[in-house]
């Protein structure tokens, strides 16, 4: 998949564009994966999906989320 200018992407073209070695861009670009606004926020799904538990639990949980006006992960978010 083509990410073009994402976070990790850019560090990664950043730290290259420095003519620093292959090993550093990659490193820049897993560093900047690991942010909660980046490649973090993966773990807010698991979070979500824990949470569930069971596919019949899905209905219920959406409708909790909802009403109490919860962040679900995937919608409207980066993931």
């Amino acid at each position: 998949a083509e990410h073009e200018l994402n976070a990790s992407t850019f560090a990664a073209r950043v730290t290259a564009a420095t003519l620093s070695d292959m090993y550093s861009a990659v490193v820049s670009a897993i560093g900047t994966l690991k942010g909660p606004l980046h490649g973090g926020a993966n773990e807010g799904v698991i979070k979500n999906l824990l949470e569930i538990g069971k596919v019949e639990n899905v209905e219920a949980w959406t409708m909790q989320a909802l009403a109490q006006k919860k962040k679900i992960m995937g919608f409207g978010h980066p993931v």
